[in-house]
């Protein structure tokens, strides 16, 4: 194929792969600004930490779009060429498959490579960053959302908290009144003023000054009065997100040898995989056929793809379940949508051999 038509197609599938990767991507992180918005509102996330959150997942987002945007920009350039009529002319110069896996081998490489790296290494790193900022984010939602006038449940409702005005500062409350019911009795702490601090180990401290403590039951034998000038209530242990085996780094996981690691390992090699199976795919689904529609090969083309990624994730499944063995992973499924591409070459290659 003269070089013209390479870099033609090139750019051309270039320019449709950006363009559905931009509009995919601005779906998907709108969706995730709304659902942030929501816990935002409903106090189960801090506003300050939205915007961080929804650029570390937005990253995660790339590794399952790029590929899926490759495959739907491939599918419209040919459904192009086929209306406009630039596949007849195309197959009358000689123009088969291979030529044309060749003409477009440069950008899917490019985005098989991209795919890779986001996989491996920069989707664990930020998901691993997303789930310490959302357990830090969950730890101090005890002192940012702590408004006077309003009863409030604390450390897991350990204690209720009421405070009757704020202070100068944003983490200062004035006029406090606090419950505590534990397994030997209740106790009431009431006092002028309070302030959060953080410990060494990133742990959350109410520290409350010129107040009273009542232990037990007014009248009582045991019941105790006493008076402190400062007091301090641990409302929540060190910040430790919750394990994610998305969030574990790729030499990890190939050094574990569970079968959840396995299935994880497994699954970031299929995401740079499902570009060249997917490309394989498409060419035999848009091909020549002159005049049609371009939306043509989409409507087939997208139902191969949920297909192709519901048996990716079922078997990452099985995997996890030790219901297939370790050795056959997700090799099965590729090979299982490869195989008629492969087929259908066949054709091409017997007609470009010699007589």
């Amino acid at each position: 194929m003269p070089s013209v038509l390479r870099r033609y197609l090139s750019q051309e599938l270039l320019q449709y792969w950006l363009v559905f990767t931009l509009v995919l991507w601005l779906i998907l992180v709108t969706a995730r600004f709304s659902l942030y918005l929501g816990q935002a509102a409903e106090g189960q996330l801090p506003a300050a930490t939205i915007v961080t959150l929804l650029a570390l997942k937005s990253v995660g987002f790339f590794v399952f779009l790029l590929p899926v945007s490759l495959y739907l920009a491939l599918l419209w350039l040919l459904g192009r060429l086929n209306r406009d009529h630039e596949a007849l002319a195309l197959g009358a110069s000689g123009v088969g498959a291979w030529q044309l896996y060749a003409a477009l081998a440069r950008p899917v490489i490019l985005v098989t490579l991209l795919v890779a790296l986001l996989s491996f290494y920069l989707v664990p790193h930020t998901a691993g960053q997303g789930y310490r900022v959302r357990a830090e984010a969950q730890r101090q939602l005890d002192a940012a959302n702590l408004a006077p006038g309003v009863f409030h449940s604390l450390a897991d409702g350990s204690w209720q908290l009421y405070a009757q005005r704020a202070g100068e500062s944003a983490d200062q409350l004035r006029d406090l009144f606090l419950y505590h019911r534990q397994d030997d009795g209740e106790q009431i702490l009431v006092a002028q003023a309070a302030h959060f601090e953080t410990d060494d180990h990133g742990g959350r401290i109410l520290v409350l000054r010129h107040g009273h403590r009542y232990d037990g039951v007014p009248g009582a034998a045991d019941y105790r009065v006493l008076d402190y000038q400062r007091y301090a209530v641990r409302l929540s242990r060190p910040a430790r997100p919750a394990f994610k085996w998305d969030a574990v780094t790729t030499p990890q996981l190939w050094r574990d040898p569970r079968p959840a690691a396995r299935a994880q390992l497994h699954q970031r090699l299929a995401r740079p995989l499902s570009v060249l199976v997917l490309t394989l795919l498409a060419v035999p689904l848009a091909r020549f056929r002159p005049a049609t529609s371009r939306f043509y090969p989409l409507w087939s083309g997208v139902l191969i793809f949920t297909l192709y990624f519901n048996l990716l994730a079922t078997g990452e499944l099985w995997l996890a379940r030790e219901q297939i063995p370790a050795w056959a992973g997700l090799w099965w499924v590729h090979l299982l949508l490869a195989l008629p591409a492969l087929l259908w070459l066949r054709p091409w290659r017997a007609r470009r051999s010699p007589a």
